[in-house]
């Protein structure tokens, strides 16, 4: 055993002390960095030397670093956190659907009791133009509450459209960092090791990625990760990555996903997106905003023709017939609901009965004031106001599931927090603790390098 075998020791052990420690600080300054993974020096012994008494200890190697994780967990977390952003598109915008059918924004059953009611009030004096002019401005009101809120779905699909674009361009940023990271993976792991932060910035990039579609990940041999979508179509493949395009859909002149490939051909993948934000935009956009206008329009289009198909038996003040109350329109009833031309011109034009022979007569008041208690909505299972009732809870039914599917993945995905946290987190403690452990040991090392030099000095005195 040489001095020259001490201060090579010492030396190993000042740099495995001194690795450790830039471990160590590492891991403290990223005790709040979003998805950092803990890391670790791993120091093994260094390979003993032969001699004549036999194998003698050869100090420490710093032989790698290692970072704390559980693939199964962050398998999980990705799964949990897909759930996690489609519920949460669909309690924001489910909230907003009941913000805009809520009485107090919309006032549609307030009108429309107003609207009938005039006609009853009418019945009772049939000659009366002051309570005309009364129905025709409750007329304008309940046309303009249908129309307000069919143009407020409207936006919100449209709004629904745009996100749909703004999602897929951040996909695409998020393909391209992934591919990019695995290059950097596999040129970090060309020695041996593993380039653990970058493997941990595209965890996370995963994870982001998992949140906005469901998407098929695993690693190569060489520690790169391959993503597919649900149905096998390439996203990233070591360091190349495809790109996501929006097409125009021509029924509906909203988006479509489309997948391109590397001829540049296209291909709809829109049915086959089953997770995360794209999912419950889509899904929102196509399916709930749809069934929402649908009930809206159903509502104008039964008010129109039921109050129309009676008002235009009857005849006005000016014994003319066959006017129409409301604008005869055969679709989009709830875009375009509007008084006809001739009610809006002059409100004498509202018919309250219809011989002009008698005119004290009421029927035409009497038989437009009744259908407010009328099943003529829903397939002849609901009233003008019972109808209304029922959108309101069923938005309300749909936003309260959706709040508390939200509420339940919020708590799932903090308990998979909390226990990656337990498996990849950092505790200050605990590093401050290692910190002071591998400070003595460089300390110790340096002063076996004193020692091994004094040794070497005493000797140098006894050879002059």
């Amino acid at each position: 055993m040489s001095i020259s075998s001490i201060m090579n020791i010492a030396k190993n052990a000042l740099f495995a002390a001194q690795t450790s420690m830039q471990v160590t600080s590492h891991n403290i300054s990223n005790v709040n960095t979003k998805g950092y993974a803990r890391q670790e020096a791993v120091l093994d012994e260094a390979t003993p030397l032969p001699t004549e008494i036999g194998l003698l200890g050869n100090g420490v190697v710093a032989s790698r670093i290692i970072r704390y994780y559980d693939k199964y967990l962050e398998k999980q977390i990705m799964s949990k956190n897909m759930d996690l952003e489609q519920q949460g598109v669909y309690q924001k915008y489910f909230e907003r659907i009941e913000g805009i059918l809520n009485e107090d924004n919309s006032r549609l059953t307030e009108n429309i009791v107003d609207f009938f009611n005039g006609w009853q009030e009418l019945s009772v004096d049939p000659q009366s133009v002051a309570v005309r002019e009364g129905i025709v401005a409750s007329g304008k009101n309940l046309s303009s509450s249908i129309r307000n809120i069919y143009t407020a779905l409207k936006n919100l699909q449209i709004e629904l459209n745009s996100g749909l674009k703004e999602e897929v361009s951040e996909i695409n940023g998020i393909l391209s960092s992934i591919a990019s990271l695995n290059g950097r993976i596999f040129e970090g792991g060309i020695g041996g090791s593993e380039a653990n932060d970058y493997i941990d910035q595209r965890n996370e990039l995963l994870k982001d990625l998992s949140g906005k579609m469901d998407v098929i990940t695993f690693e190569d041999q060489y520690g790169r990760a391959t993503v597919l979508t649900s149905k096998g179509k390439a996203l990233v493949d070591g360091e190349r990555s495809w790109q996501l395009e929006v097409v125009k859909n021509e029924d509906t002149g909203f988006w479509n996903v489309a997948w391109k490939d590397t001829s540049g051909n296209l291909t709809d993948i829109t049915d086959y997106i089953n997770g995360g934000k794209l999912k419950g935009l889509i899904q929102m956009r196509d399916e709930y905003a749809v069934d929402f206008i649908g009930d809206v329009d159903d509502l104008a289009q039964g008010l129109i023709e039921n109050v129309n198909n009676i008002h235009a038996t009857g005849v006005d003040l000016y014994d003319g017939d066959g006017i129409y109350f409301f604008r005869n329109i055969n679709g989009d009833y709830a875009k375009d609901i509007d008084l006809s031309d001739d009610i809006k011109a002059d409100s004498k034009h509202v018919s309250a009965f219809s011989d002009p022979a008698t005119p004290t007569d009421n029927d035409i008041a009497l038989s437009i004031a009744a259908l407010i208690d009328e099943k003529i909505f829903d397939g002849g299972n609901s009233s003008a106001v019972n109808y209304t009732a029922s959108l309101v809870n069923k938005v309300g039914q749909l936003t309260k599931g959706a709040e508390d599917m939200a509420q339940y993945s919020t708590d799932t995905m903090a308990i998979l927090n909390k226990q990656r946290e337990e498996v990849s987190g950092v505790s200050i403690d605990e590093e401050m603790t290692s910190l002071i452990k591998f400070q003595y040991a460089y300390q110790a090392a340096a002063r076996l390098i004193n020692v091994a030099d004094e040794m070497f000095q005493s000797i140098l005195g006894i050879v002059q």
